[in-house]
């Protein structure tokens, strides 16, 4: 994880933007982390015979990803629909993936 200066520590827009671009990084990387463990939920979906689409789970990503984004003083609805986008993207690969 990157240092980070304090957003009032940037004195000028080259300095937020370097943060930004750091931050944007770091969010790839996570991304990139949580796609392999979707690849692992393929596997295991196979084995335990588990559909692609759970709709109580999706659900309950949602509800808890809203309440975190609340927590942190991020606006919950934004969370949720990049959720929701990010979801029916795994869910779809997972279709794919499953031969559904």
């Amino acid at each position: 994880m990157t240092t980070l200066l304090a957003p009032n520590a940037c004195q000028t827009m080259a300095d937020l933007r370097a943060q930004i671009d750091a931050i944007d990084v770091e969010l790839i990387d996570l991304l990139a982390t949580r796609s392999r463990y979707i690849d692992r939920a393929v596997d295991l979906k196979k084995i335990e015979g588990l559909p692609a689409r759970t709709t109580d789970r999706v659900a309950e990503v949602l509800d808890k990803v809203s309440s975190t984004a609340s927590e942190q003083g991020l606006d919950p609805n934004l969370a949720r629909k990049l959720w929701a986008e990010l979801i029916e993207w795994s869910i779809q690969r997972e279709i794919r993936d499953l031969g559904e």
